[in-house]
Formats: structure tokens, sequence, C-alpha cells
């Protein structure tokens, strides 16, 4: 709902959009839905590839570009500082709005996390959006935006005509959480179940498939970002998986082109220990 109530409020019918690919599909059809162009941008093991989107902008007039540069969706990779700071310059110097979807940031494990994008802005042309329902649970339906007041009172504008009050209950009762201090440390807990979770997975990847399978363990996040040497069909593979009662998306849900990629992302969240050494299992068992 962020993104779509921010892609009314900052887009009109004809601007372009600057997204990351691989990326986030629903972010693709809000900006779409509000009659944008969006235009796609290669991401590398530093993030959004900022040469590349300065090129861009020099040959389309570019009203917005959408980034999730904590922990780049689905691939995990943290921009850089130097492609940071050359991000902000180039949105000042081209006066082009960041949309930052920092929908994981809580969950870092190695190091200390990078602080956002919006942290940085003194231009006000970051908006920044974020979720707790990656904190608690799925369903649980509230986000926040943090952005230039200007933008904020068209945002409210547009949802007070499709919802008029929220679901004010539940609101007050995320309140209370975070007032008491119980969401802080529910996130403490859930950041070291996280974290063990992630090296389990690796290490189940690794010896189960061991060279047919490249990835980096990430400094944080809820998922794997999984490269497949050779030529292995991963849709099919995918496919066969879930005749065996295990899922998992393949690298062709997140390209642009919708084109087969040797590619796909686990996640270990929701998972247990007993769970993720099933799902790896029932995955090898359908293995070409």
């Amino acid at each position: 709902m962020a993104l779509t109530l921010v892609a009314r409020a900052l887009l009109r019918p004809g601007d372009a959009v600057a997204v990351e690919q691989f990326g986030y599909r629903p972010a693709w059809e809000a900006f779409r839905g509000a009659g944008a162009t969006v235009v796609p941008v290669a991401i590398d093991r530093e993030g959004i590839d900022v040469h590349a989107l300065t090129r861009l902008a020099e040959r389309t007039a570019l009203r917005a570009v959408y980034v999730t540069p904590h922990h780049q969706y689905p691939t995990t990779v943290t921009l850089k500082a130097a492609r940071r700071l050359a991000l902000l310059a180039l949105a000042r110097a081209k006066r082009i709005a960041i949309i930052e979807d920092d929908y994981d940031h809580e969950f870092h494990y190695d190091g200390r996390p990078v602080l956002p994008l919006a942290s940085a802005d003194h231009a006000g042309l970051v908006v920044y959006i974020g979720t707790l329902s990656k904190i608690l649970a799925p369903g649980l339906r509230i986000g926040y935006i943090v952005a230039p007041q200007a933008l904020l009172r068209a945002v409210g504008a547009i949802r007070s005509l499709l919802d008029i009050q929220g679901d004010l209950a539940t609101e007050a009762a995320i309140a209370s959480l975070i007032e008491d201090g119980e969401l802080q440390r529910h996130v403490a807990r859930v950041r070291r179940v996280y974290a063990d979770r992630r090296d389990l997975l690796a290490g189940l990847l690794s010896r189960t498939f061991g060279d047919e399978v490249e990835f980096t363990s990430p400094s944080g996040g809820m998922a794997l970002w999984v490269h497949f040497r050779g030529a292995v069909d991963v849709d099919a593979w995918a496919e066969r998986s879930v005749q065996r009662g295990v899922a998992w998306y393949t690298g062709r849900r997140y390209a642009f082109d919708r084109r087969p990629k040797p590619f796909a992302r686990f996640n270990f969240a929701w998972l247990n220990e007993r769970e993720l050494a099933e799902a790896v299992r029932r995955m090898a068992a359908a293995a070409p």
C-alpha cells in the first residue's frame, strides 16, 4: 500500500521511474498503475549501477528511482558507500526522487547495519518506506513512510479516500509493544534465530549441491540468492520440487524481461531447523 500511495502522490502519467534489475515486481506494477514508464537498471555485487543510472538520467527525464539499498531485493547485496553517495549526488543534480524501500532493515547479523539513504538526505529527495510485517507477521499490514511534508499530505489525502481510518485497534496494540520495549526485545531475539537459520541453510546447500551452486552468505536479510552453475533448467526443477512438497522462487520471478535465469531465492526465516533440512532434501530429490 505504501508503494501504491507514494506512486499516486508522486508520479504522473508519462513519468519515468528507474528500477533495479533483478527487482521487486509489485513495486514496478504500482508505478505502472500510476501511469509511469518503468526502466530497468542493472545491479551487480555492489548494488545498483549508478554509472548506468547516470547515463540513463542524461537521456531520460527521470522522475524517480526505486531502490532497496540495505539488502537488495532479491539478490541481498548491500549498496556500497561510494555508490550511495553518488546516487544522492545524482538525485540532487537532476532533482530525482529516491524511493527507498527498507523492507528488512532490522535483520542485519554481521557487523553494524548500514544507515538508510534517508539519513544522509539533506535535499528532501528521499521517500523512505518501511514495514512491520517482516518483524512480527506477514499478515500484519502496517508500514510507514518518511518523506517531505508536502508528499506526506498528498499520501494522507489519497489514503483517506481508500481507507478512512485504518485498523486502529491493531495500530494501538503495536504502539504499546513499541512503547514497552517489547518490539525491540523481540527483534533482538529473532535476529539471533535468523542468523542461525541463515548459516544452517547455507551449509545444507553447500554440502548437498557442492560446486553446482554459488552464493555469498548475506550479512543480513531473510534469504539466500543462489546462482546455479551448468546447463540446468532451474524452472523445471522448481516445478518438480513443488510436486515433492517444497516451493522456491527462481530468478525468472524477479527478472524484468521474465525470461529464465539460473538463479533462485531461498527464504530461511520462516522454517525451523528440521524444516530447512527437509526442504533441501526434497529439493535434492527433485534435482535433474
